[in-house]
């Protein structure tokens, strides 16, 4: 009786991570190295199905950060919003949780400061492409922020020079303001 079900609902194989990886790292090089979201989506979808059904990437912060560049990749960018909130929460947990633990050294190799710091202007600009440049201009701030309280490079100084005269624009305009 088991072999019975077992042939009516074949499960797919399991892609191996470093083919994952591989997937991430074309997807990133399509979508942002070359700005092409043509070439980018079945790359994308392909990605989808590899880490379907991972119960290892399910919860996992590298999890989350395939979903929300496979949805900005779709343009479902509350989806890739959400996405990227979650990562930071849980890197944010992860550093809580080790700093000063002998895994500290073992965590940053993998999520360090900086990589927090990326994935806060990454949120900052899908804000501003799904039109809150409020909440984009706070993501920059807490960015900058959290790069001096750890005594990092801020990277993304020209994004928010370029979003605090923008959204200050539109904010005089409607009578508001952005900061």
């Amino acid at each position: 009786m088991k072999r019975s079900l077992a042939r009516r609902s074949p499960k797919k194989p399991i892609a191996p991570a470093n083919d994952i990886e591989s997937l991430y790292f074309d997807l990133l090089h399509v979508f942002y190295g070359n700005e092409d979201r043509e070439r980018a989506l079945p790359v994308a979808e392909r990605l989808r199905q590899a880490i379907e059904g991972r119960r290892d990437i399910a919860e996992s912060i590298r999890g989350d950060e395939y979903r929300a560049l496979i949805a900005e990749i779709e343009g479902d960018l509350p989806n890739a919003i959400g996405c990227r909130e979650r990562e930071i929460r849980k890197i944010l947990l992860l550093h809580d949780q080790t700093s000063g633990t002998p895994s500290w050294e073992y965590v940053i190799r993998s999520y360090d400061r900086s990589d927090l710091s990326d994935r806060l202007d990454l949120l900052a600009a899908l804000y501003a492409d799904h039109g809150d440049g409020d909440r984009a201009l706070q993501a920059l701030r807490e960015s900058k922020q959290y790069c001096k309280t750890h005594g990092i490079r801020f990277d993304a100084q020209d994004m928010l020079d370029e979003f605090e005269r923008d959204f200050a624009e539109v904010g005089s305009a409607s009578g508001g303001t952005a900061r």
